[in-house]
């Protein structure tokens, strides 16, 4: 059996993939937050006794990150681990120079959204037309101004988005061409807008409840624990096209 560690697992993210976790193969524990700093510890004990392998899934704040980040690099990576996902986001230079120490060792996935819709709206902008350019530039060179608007819960502290800065650069969109609405319990919306003087095309996706990001999580640790992936640091989409590259999936 393969595992799951789970940091963060009392949060509101945390809580659905423990829910969503029960129906998959892989097992999923629990860590807590004292735990964290000696994480390869708790991997070399599991892989000890099963010769399985084990994913970290990080979904607490930046402060969590650095501790197992910080463990991992000090305490080395065990031979178990076949990779580190973070979900936190709102990280600082430091942190983010310790996080790709640890991707010269291990896969690291630094997700600003773990949802497979949003992986396909972004594959969407950056695929190739029959011209050979892009759906944005196509849309550009047609006259068409881009856009975006993302809207989410009232307690989310960033604006724009780490989802809408990932799916601008896709499109390359200026970050000051994004509107952002944060109201009530809103759990995510994003909308791209191709606009011209009389018409307008929209490519939204909506989020209709926390548990696809949990199920977006599994998914890829699924993924991961049968495909091959590199030691080197992915966003989510990074991930996936990797992934589905070295292993197709009717998935």
């Amino acid at each position: 059996m393969n595992h799951i560690l789970l940091a963060g697992a009392s949060g509101r993210l945390g809580q659905e993939i423990l829910a969503a976790g029960r129906h998959k193969s892989a097992q999923v524990h629990a860590v807590a937050r004292n735990e964290l700093p000696s994480i390869a510890k708790k991997i070399r004990e599991i892989a000890s006794k099963s010769n399985d392998r084990c994913i970290v899934i990080d979904v607490t704040l930046p402060e969590g990150t650095e501790n197992i980040v910080g463990g991992l690099i000090t305490e080395g990576v065990p031979a178990g681990c076949a990779a580190v996902i973070i979900g936190s986001t709102g990280h600082s230079p430091e942190q983010l120079k310790n996080i790709d120490t640890l991707a010269a060792k291990i896969p690291v996935v630094l997700s600003t959204n773990f949802s497979r819709g949003v992986f396909l709206l972004e594959e969407l902008l950056k695929a190739k037309t029959s011209s050979g350019k892009s759906v944005a530039e196509l849309a550009r060179i047609l006259g068409f101004d881009l856009s975006m608007w993302e809207s989410h819960h009232t307690l989310k502290k960033d604006a724009p988005s780490g989802t809408a800065r990932t799916l601008a650069t896709a499109a390359a969109i200026p970050h000051e061409r994004i509107a952002s609405t944060r109201v009530g319990a809103v759990v995510g919306e994003h909308a791209v807008f191709l606009s011209q003087e009389s018409e307008e095309l929209r490519i939204t996706h909506t989020a209709h409840a926390r548990k696809l990001f949990a199920e977006g999580a599994l998914d890829l640790c699924e993924r991961i624990f049968t495909g091959a992936l590199p030691a080197k640091l992915y966003s989510t989409g990074d991930a996936y096209r990797s992934l589905l590259t070295s292993a197709p999936t009717n998935k």
